[in-house]
């Protein structure tokens, strides 16, 4: 008795790194967009909840979560010190401002990077990877010579920096074939 053929299906190369170029974009990157949200004050995804005192060097039995508050007090106190230390020690007369005064200036900035990144991310893989990869490495940078933290407390950090270099790069090589059989 014959059995039937199996039929075997390989997914093309091409096939596996979309895949993985989806998985990529949606875990983790789309974390930039809850961010983004509470840096607008957008009550979702846990934006709405109460400072954490952890979340700014005091104690506390709370774990921070990067909702509005703690963002908006982490802008005021630690974003922007660093930030305008930055600008003077390259020489720019600029200071930016990121209190309720002014309605949390730099915060909504750098939210609304945070969300043309992640837009781009699917209209334009690179720039959007590119434009992430930048507001990480400040973040990083930040944390290590601003807040002195020690890289090992920068998981979260370091994944992301990684997943859109990952982006970036994966993207590229398709544009290079692309352009190698024009």
């Amino acid at each position: 008795a014959e059995s039937a053929p199996s039929i075997v299906i390989v997914p093309s190369k091409m096939a596996v790194k979309d895949t993985l170029l989806t998985i990529i974009k949606v875990l983790p990157l789309a974390m930039y967009l809850r961010v983004a949200a509470c840096k607008y004050n957008v009550p979702i995804l846990g934006c709405g909840g109460d400072l954490c005192p952890v979340a700014i060097g005091k104690k506390g039995d709370c774990v921070p979560t990067a909702n509005t508050a703690e963002q908006y007090a982490w802008c005021e106190h630690a974003w922007t010190p660093w930030a305008n230390g930055l600008l003077s020690s390259a020489g720019i007369d600029y200071s930016v401002k990121c209190s309720a005064n002014d309605g949390f200036e730099l915060a909504k900035i750098i939210g609304a990077i945070e969300v043309w990144g992640y837009v781009l991310l699917w209209a334009a893989p690179q720039m959007g990877a590119f434009i992430l990869t930048a507001v990480m490495t400040g973040a990083v940078h930040f944390h290590l010579t601003f807040l002195k933290d020690k890289p090992e407390a920068l998981v979260v950090q370091f994944v992301l920096l990684a997943a859109s270099i990952a982006v970036m790069v994966l993207s590229g090589d398709a544009k290079a074939k692309k352009v190698k059989k024009a």
